[in-house]
């Protein structure tokens, strides 16, 4: 094989990934978005619980009725915003917060309780609204959609340094 052979071999393979990483962010983002504008129809949901899935991430199960069936869903945000003090006691009053565009930002102190937080910003048997598709009722968020996540920002992000990598080395190669 000829180092331009390589070359070529290397910019199709690398560069490929990359692509395919593209596509797949480019896709993600897609789906949760025509998932989102599918969900027309609006109603009451209730808080009936809490979802705590590490390292500040929590979330309200909120509980709706389409039809007399009863579904359930979690509220979701574009990420997590986490301000942790560890070691030495540091003066900080945890607390758990939402703001406008998606995020959920918490601040832990060296003793936060996060079922209390999550009980404070989401009491048991609180309203929600629940925007839900009328064809698909499974299909739905609560209260506003979020159609960009930071995992698919990150597939996009890698796709195209994965392919700047790709294109690199071809030149390199070529020297």
């Amino acid at each position: 094989m000829t180092d331009l052979q390589i070359a070529y071999l290397e910019l199709f393979s690398v560069g490929g990934l990359g692509a395919l990483l593209v596509v797949a962010g480019i896709a993600a983002r897609a789906f949760t978005k025509k998932a989102n504008d599918s969900c027309t129809a609006r109603t009451e949901g209730v808080v009936v619980g809490h979802r705590y899935a590490g390292e500040g991430r929590l979330y309200p199960l909120v509980q709706y009725e389409v039809d007399d069936k009863i579904y359930q869903t979690r509220k979701k945000y574009k990420g997590v915003k986490l301000v942790e003090a560890a070691g030495l006691p540091v003066p900080m009053q945890p607390e758990a917060r939402e703001d406008e565009k998606g995020w959920l930002h918490v601040k832990l102190g060296p003793i936060a309780n996060i079922r209390d937080l999550a009980e404070q910003l989401w009491p048991i048997n609180s309203s929600m609204d629940v925007y839900y598709s009328p064809t698909k009722p499974q299909r739905s968020y609560v209260d506003r959609p979020i159609s960009s996540s930071f995992a698919s920002m990150l597939f996009i992000v890698m796709g195209l340094a994965t392919i700047a990598l790709g294109i690199l080395v071809f030149f390199l190669i070529q020297l």
